[in-house]
């Protein structure tokens, strides 16, 4: 067996989907993985925030948000959050949980109803990382 580092197609990236999901129908006789859904936030054509986010274990998980430094604190953030739980409704999901940095979101995603469940200390610069959810 040889192990190298490599790189992440969109091919392989939908091949490991696949496997999750194949996965899942065996076990648990249910499909709980889809791909990733991506959003974006524009003013006039110009992308100000993105969201990713991925329908996981029937739930829905917010992956990844980011909103550049000048639509900070603007609403722009809320928005794509909205969006991503009206994403989850569609889709069944019953939560949503994400995990944040203690330096990144965690105020923002409180102030949106978000619970912390879990925090992992250990981090550089004495930082931790939140498991919350809503």
């Amino acid at each position: 067996m040889e192990i190298i580092k490599s790189t992440l197609t969109d091919e392989i990236g939908a091949a490991i989907v696949e496997g999750f999901r194949e996965y899942s129908l065996e076990k648990i006789g249910a499909n709980e993985f889809l791909p990733r859904e991506f959003f974006e936030a524009k003013i006039n054509g110009k992308t100000i925030g993105y969201l990713i986010v991925r329908k996981f274990g029937g739930q829905l998980h917010i992956k990844t948000l980011l909103v550049n430094k000048e639509n900070r604190s603007k609403g722009v953030g809320t928005k794509l959050i909205q969006k991503a739980f009206e994403f989850g409704k569609e889709n069944g999901c019953t939560f949503a949980f994400v995990e944040t940095m203690d330096f990144q979101a965690l105020s923002f995603y409180q102030k949106l109803g978000f619970k912390i469940d879990f925090i992992r200390d250990g981090y550089s610069k004495n930082s931790s990382l939140y498991y919350l959810s809503r």
